[in-house]
């Protein structure tokens, strides 16, 4: 389904609906998105990946991650350091771990790995890229073996 303009009372800003300054200028009121429509996006949509060197990732901070741990860490997700909730249900990205002094990796309960051998893997020297889906309770991650 494409992008509907349908739901947008107004525009501000330089690229407004009605001119350059938009239907009521700068400072116009807020326009308003249905949330609850699929939307089509035509432009490029990232973030830039959220530093930690704890291994606490807070799902609500991004969805993206790089991890230099100087020690051993506990992976851990959280919600703006709670529990993860509902509105983490569906969201996915990727860890760049690099793991340059070997520090060992432990997990919370609610991270479960695709297989016994997850923390020995990363656990040794190296970079890895985890891979991970949140359902809202749980999170699920899988990794690669060591890519340098």
């Amino acid at each position: 389904m494409a992008f509907s303009t349908s739901s947008i009372a107004a525009i501000k800003g330089d690229t407004g609906a009605t001119g350059s300054q938009g239907p009521q200028g700068d400072t116009g009121p807020a326009g308003s998105v249905n949330t609850t429509t699929d939307y089509t996006w035509t432009g490029s949509n990232r973030a830039t990946p959220v530093s930690d060197a704890d291994g606490s990732f807070d799902l609500d901070a991004g969805q993206n991650f790089t991890c230099t741990p100087s020690a051993a860490v506990t992976l851990t997700f959280t919600s703006g350091g709670s529990a993860l909730s509902s509105t983490q249900s569906g969201q996915s990205g990727f860890i760049l771990l690099d793991n340059a002094s070997a520090a060992k990796a432990h997990t919370s309960a609610s991270t479960t790995f695709h297989d016994e051998d997850f923390l020995t893997t990363i656990g040794g020297t190296g970079k890895y890229l985890i891979s991970y889906l949140c359902d809202g309770t749980n999170v699920y991650c899988s990794t690669t073996k060591v890519l340098t």
